[in-house]
């Protein structure tokens, strides 16, 4: 009785690679024209896109001279605060004038210029003390508090109203799940297949792959079948509860354990156990408090701006209501309290419309300044004075206020004892102090440098401080730590730190135009270019280029100044003429055969990955994802630790039980050295007991992690590096992805597994 052999899948990437490199190859035409037309077809395309073409590079010109007349009646530069978003801008500008020539983009960059010069002139150092009206101030303090409050109410009604959409949804898995449950007993291969259904759905990666690797532990006989029941009773439960769990999270927003039960309709132990294991996963963090029940969240890329300068405010108020006493400090704690509530609200919240928030929290941020100022620059006592001349060369508020304090309770530790009866001694007391000044001072240094110049690197605070690198660097890891400084991005290989902002509506206008005239200028000379003498393989850099105005455009429709679109009847009028000139391009490009020679299965045999997707990015204007290559393994310097058929998300590479013992023997000393002393140890004690060099391999009965040969389907493996990162072997790995791929290999290693 035969029995027909299963084709494999195709994953979709691979697919499209396929095709790439059948299309490019000449394989597989895509055409439906002879070439013998294509210049017809070219020329056609051509006359059609004339008249559409002239409006489309006409465009940003007169979308930016209105543009600069919104800027000038607005004065919107004068709203920007942040010089590192006005000289990126003018770097932008700078690059966009090298390549055209613009009246209104040279008018604009002065604009920009002379608001950047205007905010680096130093003026004179002046003895001023800082006074303000405590009452009107904690009156706006509290206003600011309410208007923020009222943002935050509409963000939990929409967070609200998003968790009850996905109600039915979460009802119809926990139900399925249910159905699930009463088969595990009965039928564990079906309950199995379900289980699969639902991570699917839930789209958890660490499930899915726990499923894959049961089954395929099944299949290979390594798991007996009461081990097998309990497996898919067990942990594969466990691992669909998490999956659930997640969805919970990130479809209905924070919620406490008991909340969750009642969700899954599932024991509370059960979601207690299962958000233990996601917690240490680094998938789930507690967020708050709901009365005395912790609040789980799901774990964000990135912690919005907003969210971390609220903490920030929070702490430096609590600071201020420290050394202020009466009905003052009263009021503080006050208002202390509603902003502690804010900030666990939007712990809570995780992810929210940020730019909603960012006007509110910039100016409760500037007037706790203006506050904290205030309180600096009164006589408290002699050290705060002489504390006050050593930063009054503008160290930043929240710095000062921390040495400030530190100062003034600093002495009582000298002058009494502890709890335990202790006195610290006057002599170490100075050095801690003058220690603890010189880290404060030099910290405060750095955060007016970056405040003042924007994103800076440690080179760059070196050269323009008198601070040693090493300290420069302590100081910015510290800073970094306790969220005073984020990560901006890197400069010539150095990190970019900057302080947490929050940008406003003119500076998101200037950071969005600025960048998006950068790209449409570039565009434009491209398709001015390509239009002059169109060929063949110019149709995937048209299409292109016609994308780009497209996006820009579908960009500059959401650019408002105080509310308003700019320059909405332009953006509009242009928009059909995109679309249709994006269509032609497109349904010209689906025409054109392939312009590569016809070529067999051998031309193949060794084909150059980057070059290929390089050349078929010119030709369609978009290239697949990168999915092929070749796994290279490197005997010497392998564990057979099975790191990597563990975290191969493909199952492509497995760990099978084959001693190649001949290549043991050509392992060099050097090699040997290499590797872990006792492995390292072994190979040359098997090497000096052998009295004949072995030609054959050892198949052992049963797998052996420690021993082993490392072999990769080609077929499955996606050229994802995962194994290549997860190698803990000596140098760089035993692993590396060389981006070559053979087509004949591919089948001949399938046919031999028929």
């Amino acid at each position: 009785m035969s029995h027909s052999i299963p084709e494999k899948t195709i994953a979709p990437k691979r697919q499209r690679m396929l095709d790439m490199v059948l299309a490019l190859g000449g394989l597989k035409e895509e055409s439906t024209i002879p070439i013998s037309k294509v210049k017809d077809e070219l020329e056609n395309l051509k006359t059609q896109l004339a008249p559409l073409t002239d409006a489309i590079i006409a465009f940003p010109d007169s979308y930016f001279e209105e543009f600069l007349e919104v800027v000038k009646k607005s004065n919107i530069v004068a709203e920007i605060t942040e010089q590192a978003i006005l000289k990126e801008a003018i770097s932008n500008l700078e690059q966009v004038l090298s390549i055209v020539e613009s009246a209104p983009l040279k008018a604009l960059k002065k604009i920009l210029t002379d608001a950047v010069s205007r905010m680096t002139e130093i003026d004179k150092p002046q003895d001023i003390s800082v006074e303000i009206d405590m009452t009107a101030t904690i009156s706006t303090i509290l206003d600011l508090i309410s208007e923020i409050e009222s943002v935050t109410d509409e963000f939990e009604k929409v967070a609200e109203t998003e968790a009850e959409s996905a109600r039915s949804e979460l009802e119809a898995l926990v139900e399925f799940l249910e159905k699930v449950k009463g088969k595990i007993e009965t039928d564990p291969d079906a309950a199995l297949e379900e289980f699969q259904k639902i991570g699917s759905k839930t789209r958890y990666g660490p499930g899915l792959r726990a499923i894959a690797q049961v089954k395929r532990g099944k299949r290979e006989g390594r798991i007996d079948d009461t081990q097998y029941n309990k497996l898919v009773n067990e942990n594969l439960l466990t691992e669909t509860n998490r999956g659930v769990i997640l969805f919970i999270l990130g479809k209905m927003g924070s919620k406490t354990v008991v909340q969750i039960g009642n969700l899954m309709q599932t024991s509370h132990q059960t979601i207690q156990t299962a958000l233990v294991t996601m917690i240490q996963r680094g998938e789930v963090e507690m967020v708050g408090l709901d009365g005395d029940t912790p609040v789980f969240s799901r774990v964000l890329t990135e912690t919005p701006n907003s969210t971390l300068l609220m903490k920030r405010i929070v702490q430096q108020v609590r600071g201020i209501a420290k050394s202020l006493e009466g009905e003052t400090a009263v009021t503080i704690n006050k208002f202390l309290r509603r902003l502690q509530a804010l900030l666990e609200r939007l712990q809570i919240l995780g992810a929210y419309n940020e730019p909603l928030l960012s006007e509110s929290i910039n100016k409760l941020r500037e007037t706790v300044d203006s506050v904290t100022e205030s309180v600096l620059t009164a006589k408290t006592s002699e050290d705060a004075e002489n504390l006050k001349l050593l930063i009054s060369a503008g160290l930043e508020a929240f710095t000062r206020f921390r040495l400030k304090i530190t100062l003034e309770k600093g002495p009582t530790l000298v002058s009494g004892t502890n709890v335990y009866g202790e006195k610290l001694d006057p002599e170490v007391y100075k050095t801690m102090m003058d220690t603890y000044l010189d880290n404060e001072l030099e910290r405060g240094t750095i955060l007016v440098l970056i405040r003042e110049l924007g994103p800076l690197t440690a080179h760059d605070l070196t050269e323009r401080t008198n601070i040693p690198s090493e300290r420069i660097l302590r100081h910015l890891l510290r800073m970094k730590r306790d969220e005073l400084l984020t990560i901006a991005g890197e400069n010539h290989g150095y990190l970019l730190y900057d302080v947490l902002r929050t940008p406003s509506e003119a500076e998101i206008t200037i950071q969005t135009v600025s960048n998006t005239i950068l790209q449409l200028t570039k565009a434009r000379k491209e398709l001015e270019t390509i239009l002059s003498d169109l060929k063949a393989e110019d149709i995937g850099k048209l299409t292109g280029s016609l994308e780009i105005f497209s996006r820009s455009r579908d960009i500059l429709t959401k650019v408002s100044v105080h509310g308003s679109i700019i320059a909405e009847l332009i953006l509009s009028e242009v928009e059909e003429k995109i679309q249709s000139s994006v269509l032609l391009a497109l349904r010209t490009r689906a025409k054109l055969p392939s312009t590569r020679p016809k070529v067999s299965l051998d031309d193949l045999a060794d084909v150059d990955v980057p070059s290929v997707l390089e050349e078929y990015k010119s030709q369609m204007g978009y290239a697949p994802l990168l999915g092929f290559g070749t796994i290279e393994w490197t005997h010497s310097r392998c564990l057979s630790c099975k790191s990597c058929e563990l975290d191969c998300p493909e199952d492509a590479i497995k760990l099978t039980p084959v001693l190649r013992i001949p290549e043991m023997f050509e392992f060099t000393d050097e090699a040997l050295d290499e590797l872990p002393i006792n492995r390292g140890l072994l190979y040359k004690t098997v090497k000096s007991l052998a009295t004949t060099k072995p030609t054959d391999n050892i198949v052992l009965e049963k797998e052996s992690p420690g021993f082993g040969s490392v072999e990769v389907d080609l077929w499955l493996c996606v050229a994802c590096r995962t194994c290549v990162r997860r190698c803990p072997g000596p140098a760089d790995g035993a692993l590396v992805l060389d981006l070559k791929w053979s087509l004949p290999e591919v089948v001949r290693q399938i046919t031999s597994q028929m």
